[in-house]
């Protein structure tokens, strides 16, 4: 995606980084957020660095932190089971974020 975005001169800033790092944007950078089928991967461990509760914990902390007071943040993901909705959402309302999980 990054290489389409630069042969098409894309507008804007482009990054390639690992969600499950966090993010370092300034606190209150973003009045909204959408993320569309990428965090049921951070459920993952793919290698024994990732542990999914860590990398869910890094993902919403700096994404709460990035958001301006009364942000929001919309996300689609496909879940393998129920134990990922559980692991996600918790994780989120952990971090502070409010809101539901609609079918």
């Amino acid at each position: 995606m990054l290489e389409l975005a630069i042969e098409n001169e894309v507008q804007g800033d482009i990054m390639l980084h690992d969600a499950g790092q966090g993010f370092h944007f300034r606190p209150g950078s973003f009045d909204a957020a959408i993320s569309i089928s990428a965090i049921q991967w951070l459920c993952n461990a793919d290698t024994t660095e990732n542990v999914p509760y860590k990398r869910l914990m890094f993902f919403f902390q700096s994404l709460y932190t990035g958001l301006r007071r009364g942000g929001r943040a919309v996300m689609q993901f496909y879940p393998e089971s129920s134990h990922q909705v559980e692991m996600i959402t918790s994780t989120a309302l952990r971090c502070g974020f409010k809101g539901r999980v609609a079918p």
